[in-house]
């Protein structure tokens, strides 16, 4: 590849990776994200009750994100809005406007940081930090 060629298209960064796989998440596009994150990713939702909701606790490889993700499609979303994205390296963190209904017809309306780490082109790591009493609440 001459020098031409890698300006027209130049490497996507790690902060354009997260941002494909948050506009992936927020479609439900799941095969999108599986194409953007490594085998042996770690997808974390961190609470201090994983009992609350479905979701929360930790997914181990690629393979265990559909049961996420399933999990996931069972809420209806009203909004998925990324408010802002910082990156330094391999470490990007955002900053989210999530709003949904539960199976159980309660509303959440909340904000949530996402902490990813990436290597070679793909997600390493993803660990949410949001409103688990707001969430568990909708579950109740």
């Amino acid at each position: 590849m001459d020098p031409i060629d890698r300006q027209e298209h130049p490497l996507p960064s790690n902060r354009d990776i997260v941002r494909a796989t948050t506009a992936a998440l927020g479609r439900g596009d799941l095969l999108a994200v599986m194409g953007l994150v490594s085998k042996d990713v770690r997808w974390a939702v961190n609470a201090t009750e994983r009992d609350a909701a479905p979701w929360f606790g930790g997914y181990q490889g690629k393979r265990s994100l559909p049961d996420f993700f399933a999990e996931l499609s069972r809420l209806t979303f009203t909004d998925f809005t990324l408010k802002a994205i910082l990156g330094d390296g391999d470490l990007v963190i955002t900053w989210l406007h999530a709003a949904f209904t539960s199976p159980r017809g309660r509303d959440v309306d909340m904000d949530e940081v996402q902490i990813w780490q990436l290597a070679h082109g793909r997600v390493r790591s993803v660990d949410t930090l949001l409103d688990t009493a707001a969430v568990g609440a909708a579950f109740a």
